[in-house]
């Protein structure tokens, strides 16, 4: 009984709790879009005049994982104003460790520093956020938090899955107003190559030029909604740890890390010398930022006329030859189907590069994917899944990994249209990206950089990276539990391994025999909403 009032206590707790968000006036979120022109900042990083291609941005992809970290640190280092930074996860590791230390010295300098985090995963580090707040030139605010922190945290979240269970999924990193990094990447060990166990197949881009301006603004739209609390708002405690001492044990462990085979690769790539040398070469194109509002986690699912989804659909319907979808969490449903039908019957080549069983990290997601395979199949789309093999030739290379090869996981949110647009950012094509989530995506019109891009694709799906799905006329099965009664035809998975051929038959390729019984239950699930 004593437990049970602690529960309904708790209950009654969450139904009177402040955090019960309301939706705010859009105009005035919409009087925060303050910026109107780029700064010039960061230009002399690139290798042309940036300023005679206005109102075009430049462009540096950063597919590889080590060149998606060194850009941060060159933004970082090099801003001489301002620094904005909205993730949806920022970690307690070793790269995170030296962007936290490059930041402190951006602020020792006199830059402003503001970062934005989402709250889901960062209630356990409350003393040590407030504690890098107290700097003067730093403010830290946490999007959507919990009233209660850590453990009661958790149980507000389950009794307010529908606020607090929607977060912001935004990940940008502007400097100055001059130059933006925007994509897939979150700030983890995981996401730079850093990590011997998993790796994140992701994709970012450098943006030196205008659509900065746009970030900025986005930016300003969520730092100054009620929905994002400040951290010396949130931390009542008095523990925070002395500053001059997390600088000192913070430059301890970079001289560590400097010393590690790790920051060495990164000398070597191409990246560090041209901006080194101050002669990145960008590749041009107009560009617009799209980004939900963040009172998106505040309205009704079915409130869509402010969804990014809503804008950016027109786009890929307009598809002329070509749509080639890269998303970890591809979950299709009756509407995307219609429309990917549209696009097959008038010409349109339709190829989609996500997860297989064996490298999603979300089983749910896959099993509710699973269901459209013959379906996609049947209709005509290339379908192909990442192999947890991938790109394995480059990894065993590496020193620092001491032949310890990690499995891949594919995290990249990308779209190539046709011959001219390329569309990148932090949306999956699942119901709590569309619907819940917060998200930004930037599109972009270069036909160079679409050439170079459809490139890095072509490579990707050689099957020594891949599964490619297809269909066969239907043979016997022996299976228990780890396969779903076909039809006449059944799936096949082909990939490439020491050179072979190998086909894998209706069970999900190197998906193991939990994974493919958990997936195949959660065929069962109706959980697809919130995943």
């Amino acid at each position: 009984m004593r437990y049970l009032f602690i529960v309904v206590f708790v209950f009654f707790l969450m139904g009177c709790s402040s955090n019960k968000l309301q939706p705010e006036d859009i105009k005035k979120l919409q009087s925060y879009m303050i910026y109107q022109h780029p700064s010039s900042s960061l230009y002399y990083l690139a290798l042309d005049d940036v300023k005679s291609h206005y109102p075009k941005t430049g462009f540096y992809p950063l597919e590889h994982n080590y060149d998606a970290f060194i850009a941060r640190i060159a933004l970082i280092e090099r801003a001489k104003k301002s620094l904005e930074l909205q993730y949806f996860i920022f970690e307690n590791d070793e790269t995170s460790i030296v962007i936290v230390q490059k930041l402190l010295e951006a602020a020792d300098r006199g830059v402003r520093v503001r970062i934005l985090i989402d709250d889901l995963l960062k209630k356990d580090d409350d003393n040590l956020i407030a504690s890098l707040a107290v700097h003067k030139n730093i403010e830290i605010k946490l999007f959507n938090p919990t009233k209660f922190r850590k453990f009661l945290g958790w149980i507000q979240l389950a009794f307010n899955v529908d606020t607090l269970g929607r977060r912001m999924h935004n990940k940008l990193l502007i400097a100055d107003n001059s130059a933006v990094i925007l994509g897939g990447r979150n700030i983890e060990n995981i996401y730079y190559g850093a990590d011997n166990k998993r790796i994140f197949i992701d994709n970012d881009i450098l943006a030196i030029g205008p659509l900065a301006i746009e970030a900025v603004n986005s930016f300003e739209m969520y730092w100054h909604s009620n929905i994002s609390k400040n951290i010396k708002d949130i931390y009542n405690g008095d523990d925070l740890y002395d500053l001059n001492k997390i600088k000192k044990e913070v430059n301890n462990l970079i001289k560590i890390y400097e010393k590690h085979d790790f920051a060495k690769d990164l000398e070597n790539r191409k990246l560090t010398s041209y901006i080194r040398n101050e002669n990145i070469p960008l590749i041009y194109g107009k560009a617009k930022l799209y980004y939900d509002i963040p009172t998106k986690i505040t309205m009704s699912e079915e409130n869509t006329h402010t969804h990014l989804s809503e804008h950016l659909l027109p786009i890929v319907n307009n598809a002329k030859k070509s749509l080639i979808v890269i998303n970890p969490y591809f979950m299709p449903n009756k509407k995307m189907i219609k429309n990917i039908q549209k696009l097959l019957d008038r010409g349109v080549k339709v190829t989609v590069l996500t997860n297989s069983l064996a490298t999603n990290d979300a089983i749910g997601v896959y099993a509710a994917y699973s269901t459209y395979h013959k379906k996609l199949l049947k209709m005509g789309v290339e379908l192909y899944e990442l192999s947890p093999y991938s790109f394995d030739y480059i990894y065993k290379n590496q020193k620092y990994r001491k032949n310890k090869i990690p499995r891949s996981s594919l995290h990249a949110k990308t779209m190539i249209i046709d011959d001219d647009i390329f569309i990148i950012g932090s949306a999956n094509l699942d119901p709590r990206s569309i619907k819940l989530n917060t998200e930004v995506v930037a599109v972009i019109y270069s036909k160079e950089l679409v050439s170079y891009e459809k490139k890095i694709f072509y490579e990707t799906i050689k099957l020594e990276n891949v599964y490619k799905l297809s269909l066969s006329k239907r043979a016997d099965v022996y299976c228990f539990g780890t396969c779903i009664p076909q039809d006449d035809t059944q799936i096949v998975w082909t990939t490439k391994k020491d050179n072979k051929t190998i086909k894998y038959y209706n069970n999900d390729a190197d998906g193991g025999f939990f994974r493919r019984f958990t997936s195949n239950i959660s065929r069962y699930i109706p959980l697809d909403k919130y995943l």
